[in-house]
């Protein structure tokens, strides 16, 4: 039997030597919250090896690999600081770390509770983590009017900014109040409401919240999730059975119940558009969105075509791409049709005028 292995991370280090490898003053907390999930990955990669499932071994050595490298970025401060820098606090190296064009982030199943199971399409808070880092200042106010279950809620909390979120679905914007109500401080400020987000200037504006730094969302992917995937046993089907959400339900104000693509893409610019009211000059807005296949075979260019109507209204800056490596895959199409199992998400950047 494998015995589990342990990450060192020796917490009582100097300053002299906390200086010399570059520390931040808050890496205690996040090693601590990340070497958990780092045993039991690596644990889980020995025992594959062991057992001689090289390919499962490999996929758990990648993950940690991974994870090290975001790790490497919150809690070192290698480089030089430069107090022109009026986008973020990262220092010269941290900032060219960020502007490579692709990231791979995959949800960690520690962090995965059964309420978080049950929302059909969230992202890891790792992944806000690592934008909001980028975009935002300490203290500064972010914005996600899908919030969701709250990752881009905790992600805030995670690198200090104060947070705005707008959620449909009542039990969706109940647990997320729960879930950061654990850790809440005395000087962030985290608002989630329940309501539509077509609704947001009005919100924001009853609630006093100051103007935002940083929109980041992932919409719903038009109406993906009410779409069969096709004959195998997808992760869609297994959710069914285990009695998870399959969808986002069926509200009339729920942009996943919209069939008609270009009803829906205005339906979404519209929400966007009526941000300017609440965001700061040059402020910065992230959509996560996908292209998608339809049941009929034929790819529509939802992201592509999203980027050109919203690029009327906002400036279309450039995009990032989020691969997830630990997806569940598929043998769609086999053995005739080709169909690809789709592991990447447009981060689609804009820039208020």
């Amino acid at each position: 039997m494998t015995q589990t292995p342990k990450f060192h991370a020796d917490k009582d280090l100097s300053d002299e030597e906390k200086s010399e490898k570059a520390l931040v003053p808050e890496f205690e907390k996040i090693i601590s919250l990340k070497e958990y999930e780092l045993e039991q990955t690596l644990k889980n990669a020995l025992d594959s090896f062991n057992n001689l499932n090289i390919a499962q071994s490999a996929k758990e050595f990648r993950k940690i690999a991974n994870d090290l490298k975001l790790m490497e970025l919150l809690i070192t401060d290698k480089g030089k600081h430069n107090n022109k820098n009026s986008l973020n606090d990262l220092t010269g190296k941290q900032w060219l770390q960020h502007t490579k064009s692709w990231v791979i982030i995959d949800g960690k199943s520690g962090d995965i509770s059964k309420q978080i199971k049950n929302h059909p399409a969230s992202y890891p808070p790792s992944l806000a983590e690592y934008f909001i880092s980028y975009f935002t200042k300490a203290g500064g106010w972010v914005f996600d009017p899908f919030m969701g279950i709250g990752s881009t809620a905790q992600a805030a909390l995670m690198t200090k900014r104060n947070c705005f979120g707008i959620e449909l679905n009542p039990e969706y914007a109940k647990f997320t109040r729960e879930r950061i109500q654990k850790s809440i401080d005395d000087i962030l400020k985290i608002n989630v409401f329940t309501g539509d987000s077509r609704k947001s200037f009005k919100i924001w504006k009853e609630n006093n919240i100051p103007p935002i730094d940083f929109v980041i969302t992932s919409p719903p992917y038009w109406n993906m999730l009410k779409k069969s995937r096709g004959g195998v046993k997808s992760k869609q089907k297994q959710r069914i059975e285990q009695g998870f959400d399959e969808d986002y339900g069926n509200s009339k104000f729920d942009l996943g119940n919209i069939d008609d693509l270009s009803q829906y893409l205005d339906s979404l610019v519209n929400i966007f558009k009526d941000f300017k009211k609440i965001l700061k000059p040059k402020a910065h807005i992230m959509i996560i969105l996908q292209n998608c296949r339809t049941k009929e075979g034929k790819m529509e260019p939802l992201a592509w075509n999203f980027a050109l109507k919203m690029g009327k209204h906002y400036k279309l800056l450039q995009e990032f791409i989020w691969l997830q490596d630990q997806k569940f895959m598929g043998i769609w199409g086999w053995p005739t049709t080709y169909v690809s199992n789709v592991h990447h998400h447009y981060c689609l950047v804009f820039q208020n005028l």
